[in-house]
């Protein structure tokens, strides 16, 4: 009897430090700071001399010497010393979303109790579940900064003096703010003219003669299929870094750059030209986000060279200006609150169900008898709410980004999956899907998140019975329609209400990609949705 209330006690022991451990680590920031916190936690959780959390091949160590950390042979003897089943060493693997993403371990001199053993791999996937959460806050949060970067694009362009300057030093002072804006070593307009683009009008920021030589005139037509004709007149979005597949992977060694963006430059249906930045700033190169800034400084850029070109009609063209402004803080706004709520149910459904469950096993564990043989009917349970768990866990990283988009093949794989789960609640479905299976990343990511929208309104407002899915290319691009027979509504009445931020994101989401979006509905008469992203981003 003593002996096993002394191994009753080493359990609630280590299951007290595990809840301890994985409340602390919920209190973590960003995913740096969420590895870094977990092998400080692991130490403690396991009373090991050292502790290491792997992710994407970085190392996040700690040592009993906590101003030491570990050398690279000694990481290699930690999982080494694991790996050989050592009973003084433990490694758990951390996955999220159905994929391996790293590993932890742990080392010391006495051997670890399975209950210790089992602790690690319970914190483990704690760790990774944190870390996937931080990982698309960070994202989230990027998106953010990229649309109050965007108002303060519009807000430093409507002021810009549009009297006093000749053109070059008022295009120098334009191009140099787009540089701060994007981070960008060099910043040029390029003007169209009879079906040419021209080399840069004077007045481009941080350039000099040898680059500007390298620059030459370039056929841009309408119907042309080449760089330049695409992004002037199809708004295609160009970027380039240097080390990443590109499809025009030839430019930056033409122009002798490490990265480039460009952008339509446009005042409303007159297309002048486009506006480039190269060089960026920062190790990575440009971001998305900085594309979508440029795009933001391309069109401001036409409506203040329009102001130039028009002082007859400088009223109307201010007053233009003020409506794009006043439109992207209404939506700067919004998106700060999609994203607020976002946080709000992503935590919501963790706590409510997969961190419960975790508990009810803990609870379990905790019921198992001490010594002789083991509940058969309580390791069942366990293994249950284990499996439960995993499964909550796994529909919510899937909501977030399914896993299968990082495959060339996997939009079509995580629409059929979506639809699967749509079914699941009562709905029946009708699914269309003709894809290519070289769709990039980015592409793939917006059209996926464009249908999940759709589907998420039809499952949360629409009280249908049947659904029609269809995702198809036309014209250069991906048309996606969502077609229910539920309730439907008033489209003016609905857009803009708090609750309902789900329209916006769509409208908003094809926009910015420089598709088109369209919704059609009416009381009792269902809901269809459309929208068109284009293929060459």
């Amino acid at each position: 009897m003593a002996t096993a209330r002394i191994l009753n006690s080493a359990v609630d022991d280590v299951l007290d430090r595990l809840r301890s451990a994985t409340a602390a680590l919920d209190r973590a920031g960003d995913p740096d700071e969420v590895a870094a916190t977990a092998a400080d936690l692991l130490l403690r959780l396991t009373r090991s001399s050292q502790a290491v959390v792997m992710v994407a091949r970085r190392h996040y160590t700690r040592s009993e010497a906590a101003s030491r950390p570990l050398e690279e042979d000694e990481i290699r003897e930690v999982f080494a010393a694991a790996r050989r089943g050592s009973a003084s060493a433990v490694e758990a693997e951390l996955r999220a979303g159905g994929e391996a993403i790293g590993a932890v371990a742990v080392a010391r001199v006495t051997p670890y109790s399975e209950a210790e053993r089992q602790a690690v791999a319970i914190f483990a996937s704690h760790v990774a579940g944190a870390l996937d959460s931080a990982e698309k806050l960070r994202s989230a949060q990027r998106v953010e900064r990229a649309h109050e970067l965007a108002v303060q694009v519009l807000l430093a362009v409507s002021s810009q003096p549009v009297s006093g300057q000749n053109l070059s030093d008022f295009y120098r002072h334009l191009a140099e703010t787009f540089g701060e804006f994007v981070g960008a070593d060099k910043v040029l307009f390029w003007r169209l003219r009879d079906d040419r683009l021209l080399a840069p009008i004077d007045g481009g920021f941080g350039v000099e003669g040898a680059f500007l030589s390298r620059l030459k005139p370039t056929r841009c037509e309408p119907d042309g299929d080449d760089l330049a004709s695409r992004v002037v007149y199809q708004d295609m979005v160009f970027r380039a870094n240097a080390g990443e597949p590109v499809e025009f992977d030839s430019v930056l060694e033409t122009l002798g750059v490490s990265s480039a963006i460009s952008v339509a430059w446009r005042a409303g249906d007159e297309r002048l030209g486009l506006v480039a930045a190269y060089d960026s700033r920062r190790p990575g190169g440009f971001s998305r986000e900085d594309t979508w800034v440029l795009q933001k400084a391309g069109l401001a850029a036409g409506l203040v060279t329009q102001l130039r070109r028009a002082n007859d009609d400088l009223t109307k063209s201010v007053e233009r200006l003020s409506k794009v402004d006043g439109a992207r803080q209404m939506l700067l706004k919004n998106m700060s609150t999609v994203v607020e709520k976002e946080r709000k149910r992503f935590v919501s459904e963790l706590h409510d169900d997969a961190l419960q469950k975790l508990t009810a096993a803990e609870l379990q564990l905790a019921r198992l008898a001490p010594g002789g043989e083991i509940d058969q009917s309580n390791l069942d349970t366990v293994k249950m709410l284990l499996e439960q768990t995993e499964e909550s866990l796994r529909r919510l990283v899937f909501e977030v980004r399914p896993p299968a988009l990082e495959s060339p093949e996997g939009l079509a794989e995580s629409i059929r999956e979506r639809v699967v789960m749509l079914e699941r609640s009562g709905i029946a479905c009708k699914l269309e899907l003709d894809l290519r299976a070289d769709m990039n990343l980015d592409v793939r990511s917006m059209v996926f998140r464009q249908v999940a929208e759709a589907i998420g309104n039809v499952e949360r407002h629409s009280e249908a019975t049947f659904v029609k899915v269809s995702v198809t290319e036309a014209d250069g691009g991906v048309v996606g329609i969502i077609e229910d027979n539920g309730r439907g509504f008033v489209v003016a009445e609905r857009s803009n209400l708090p609750g309902h931020l789900g329209l916006l994101a769509l409208r908003e989401r094809a926009l910015m990609a420089g598709g088109r979006y369209k919704i059609e509905s009416e009381p009792g008469s269902g809901t269809r949705i459309e929208f068109w992203i284009p293929l060459g981003q």
